[in-house]
C-alpha cells in the first residue's frame, strides 16, 4: 500500500514529532513504522488514526527529507 494514501506529507509531521519517535525512525530506516508512532503522526496531522493494522514504510523521498533535517546535538 502507498505511503501517500496513508500519511500525511512527511513535512506536516516530521518536525512536530517527539524525539524518542524520531531517533526510532532514523535508526529503522526500511522496517515498518510501529503503530504508536503512527498514532503519533495521525495526533500531529488530525488525521485518521486508524491505521494500527497497516504496515507503514516510509518512501525513499520520506527518507531523504527527513535525513536532510536530522540536527546532531553535542
Amino acid at each position: 500500500m502507498q505511503n501517500a494514501y496513508i500519511l500525511p506529507a512527511v513535512e506536516r509531521w516530521w518536525p512536530h514529532l517527539d524525539i524518542p519517535a524520531k531517533q526510532w525512525v532514523v535508526s529503522h530506516f526500511g522496517e515498518p513504522l510501529p503503530p504508536e508512532i503512527i498514532a503519533e503522526i495521525c495526533t500531529l496531522c488530525d488525521s485518521e488514526a486508524a491505521l494500527a493494522d497497516v504496515s507503514v514504510i516510509l518512501t525513499t523521498a520520506e527518507r531523504d527529507y527527513i535525513e536532510t533535517q536530522i540536527e546532531f546535538v553535542d
